[in-house]
């Protein structure tokens, strides 16, 4: 679930504690809370301000239903080579590591984080970078694409559709920049 939707997932989750409350104290027999129904429900107005809140929790928990509902296709092994003799296949940490052995080889690289995905066409390499400043990015990112190709094809015998490149600073933001 995308962080946006946390705090209204909390609001969601706390409204929904608030109405189980008040039906286990009317279970238990108290007034209370029909009372506080039958007010709140007593003139149009309060009727359609219950009812609109009523809605937009209706929607919220279809979203949530629907998002949690959902099936995330991420593999935990890409199959390499199928014949009749059996099957070959990689673990995502495997590529990974061969992704990173590839990042070694292209100077100027300071972090990467790769991440891996199928298609297809074949496997779809994510590399989220931090460079140092003083290369040329697009040069940068060329090699990087063309070394971690390279390698997935040659040592791990995948096919490779894609590598993308995003070029970003993983420097701590509590740090000072001089200007």
């Amino acid at each position: 679930m995308e962080k946006a939707w946390r705090p209204v997932l909390l609001v969601y989750n706390l409204l929904l504690l608030s109405l189980a409350g008040v039906v286990v104290v009317a279970a238990m027999g108290r007034a209370e809370p029909l009372t506080f129904i039958n007010q709140a429900l007593s003139t149009p107005q309060n009727r359609v301000i219950v009812g609109i809140v009523a809605i937009v929790v209706m929607a919220i928990a279809l979203v949530m239903l629907v998002s949690g509902l959902k099936y995330e296709n991420k593999p935990d092994s890409i199959i390499v080579d199928s014949s009749l003799a059996g099957q070959v296949s990689i673990t995502v940490p495997a590529i990974k590591v061969i992704i990173m052995k590839a990042v070694k080889k292209v100077d100027g690289v300071k972090e990467i984080k790769p991440a891996v995905s199928t298609s297809n066409d074949g496997l779809l390499v994510y590399l989220h970078t931090a460079i140092n400043p003083d290369y040329n990015v697009p040069e940068m990112s060329k090699s990087l694409q063309q070394t971690v190709k390279e390698h997935l094809e040659d040592i791990g015998g995948l096919q490779v559709s894609q590598v993308k490149v995003l070029v970003d600073d993983f420097s701590n933001p509590n740090k000072a920049v001089n200007r």
